[in-house]
């Protein structure tokens, strides 16, 4: 039987039996990894609050050898996000990023720069204006697929090498990055990054992460950057979109169009 601590932030939790939960952490130590909080739910008062999403906490936790959950032994609570939660959208945007590295992440395998991220991308979130919450999430994602080893090809012809100077340029997620309209074989369909998206993007991989709230763009930019960066990371990890939080932003996102078109009805 192992036993270790770890510091970590609680991606998941889902329930198991009638009072216990499987909460799934990504920590410092071990990377990502499950265990099983017994209890926790008929104790929520004493120790559920510490595990709910988003939070970091210290752990304690037995785990016998080779075995896939460890047994979650004592908790305490280093920092509390769950305001996050009051204000929908930054509350689906977070949720999505803790299933990104759920999805993406391995068993086991330390990230200690992703560790990093996640403490900023908490502490950024929680203080943000909602109108530039957005470059923040996606500026994180990019991030993070870097992270565990999906850096796309932003600078330079994934083809022939030559560096994009500022220019608007095609995109194939199969090669891995920006093709030269040059080297696109006759009748291919590719989708096309604006100079501006692209330098936004390359921004996102070169600059830090808070960074990203200063950046002015318009509804277009926006969605280039979310076509790009979505197809991409379905094409490497396998990512698909209809993840529970990306269909939760999607609602919102219809919800607040049908709301915008009420009000110009009124005007």
């Amino acid at each position: 039987m192992l036993k270790f601590k770890v510091n970590g932030y609680v991606l998941r939790g889902i329930s198991m039996g009638e009072t216990s939960r499987i909460i799934t952490l990504f920590t410092l130590e071990k990377g990502k990894l499950k265990c099983v909080a017994k209890g926790v739910r008929k104790y929520a008062a004493k120790r559920g609050g510490t595990l709910e999403i988003f939070s970091r906490v210290e752990c304690e936790i037995y785990k016998k050898e080779n075995a896939e959950l460890g047994m979650l032994s004592s908790v305490d609570l280093v920092d509390d996000h769950s305001a996050i939660a009051v204000e929908p959208l930054k509350f689906g945007l977070s949720s999505a990023f803790c299933e990104i590295i759920d999805k993406s992440a391995t068993d086991n395998e330390p990230v200690p720069e992703l560790f990093e991220l996640a403490g900023e991308f908490f502490r950024y979130i929680l203080d943000i204006d909602s109108k530039t919450v957005h470059f923040l999430f996606w500026a994180a994602f990019i991030k993070t697929l870097t992270l565990l080893g999906y850096q796309p090809g932003l600078f330079e012809c994934v083809v022939c090498g030559k560096k994009n100077k500022n220019r608007a340029a095609f995109y194939d997620p199969d090669r891995g990055g920006i093709i030269c309209s040059k080297d696109i074989p006759p009748d291919s369909k590719y989708s096309k990054l604006s100079a501006k998206s692209l330098l936004i993007l390359q921004s996102f991989l070169t600059r830090p992460l808070a960074d990203a709230v200063k950046l002015e763009y318009s509804e277009k930019v926006l969605y280039e950057i979310e076509k790009f960066i979505l197809t991409f990371a379905d094409y490497h990890t396998g990512l698909h979109r209809n993840l529970k939080s990306f269909k939760f932003l999607s609602q919102l996102k219809g919800k607040q169009q049908r709301r915008n078109c009420g009000e110009k009805e009124k005007e």
